[in-house]
């Protein structure tokens, strides 16, 4: 029977709780279901997330008397549980019936190692009025670096920028190239990417978007230029239709005063 050391991280992963010993070999594997519910299945060195764990007594024909219940990674000793100590108050699971235990902390040591780690829910309890220690199937929590977790956010944002700012077909010639040297920058940060250099590529992918700002910036000043230069033009186009106007009046005018003048001439002369 192993020693089952809960490590209580509700409020505090540093509390440790009593020990439960007993032998007993009657809980058949198949007896209990058991499975975490982890905030997240990417996990950083010395970060936490919070765990609930499903229990069920799915096949035995026993009342099962849940004492103790907890998850064990492999970076921790062979006794040692993030979980409950539910001696004082045990859950009583009659045949298929199920429970929920959350808001269990999950502490990742700073000295964790990258990549895969398996973890697995370890209960002991009693079937009826024998002990027993049952340990549920193996599961894979994955260890990032919590570069490479920016570099993979920021890709994705800088590729839905892109694609909004190509969409706009720019018209300005100082935006398609601020938005060329930001496809340009988006290339070169997936290539530091495949080489695991994170903060090079996260350096380049905040230029791609402070390039994308310009851009748009660039096209909106290219645009009220635009519409500045269109508002002139109708402005002279009035002007000059007022004038020649105008100055059709005046000819006018100045005919109409000429032929009356030369009328009274005639008359005059008769």
């Amino acid at each position: 029977m192993k020693r089952f050391e809960v490590l209580y991280v509700l409020l505090s992963f540093s509390l440790v709780l009593s020990l439960f010993c007993g032998i007993g070999n009657s809980l058949e594997q198949s007896d209990l279901t058991s499975y975490v519910v982890l905030t997240s299945q990417n996990a950083y060195p010395g970060h936490s997330m919070i765990a609930a764990i499903y229990i069920q007594n799915s096949n035995s024909s026993d009342i099962l008397t849940i004492q103790y219940v907890g998850i064990q990674f492999d970076w921790m000793a062979s006794d040692q549980f993030f979980g409950y100590d539910l001696s004082p108050d045990p859950i009583v699971l009659a045949p298929s019936a199920e429970q929920f235990l959350d808001s269990i902390s999950i502490f990742v040591p700073d000295d964790a190692t990258l990549g895969e780690h398996s973890y697995f829910v370890g209960i002991d309890g009693l079937e009826g009025a024998e002990a027993f220690s049952w340990d549920s199937q193996t599961f894979t929590l994955i260890v990032q670096d919590p570069e490479k977790e920016e570099y993979s956010t920021l890709l994705t944002q800088v590729s839905s920028n892109l694609s909004t700012s190509e969409n706009k077909n720019y018209q300005s010639s100082t935006a398609q190239s601020l938005l060329d040297k930001a496809n340009n920058a988006y290339e070169q940060a997936i290539s530091y990417g495949d080489q695991s250099s994170w903060d090079e590529a996260v350096s380049i992918l905040n230029n791609a978007l402070t390039y994308l700002e310009q851009a748009d910036v660039a096209e909106q000043q290219y645009v009220a230029e635009l519409s500045s230069q269109g508002s002139l033009l109708i402005t002279v186009g009035v002007a000059a239709v007022a004038i020649v106007a105008i100055l059709v009046i005046i000819y006018f005018m100045k005919r109409k005063k000429e032929s009356k003048i030369s009328s009274q001439t005639q008359n005059n002369g008769l």
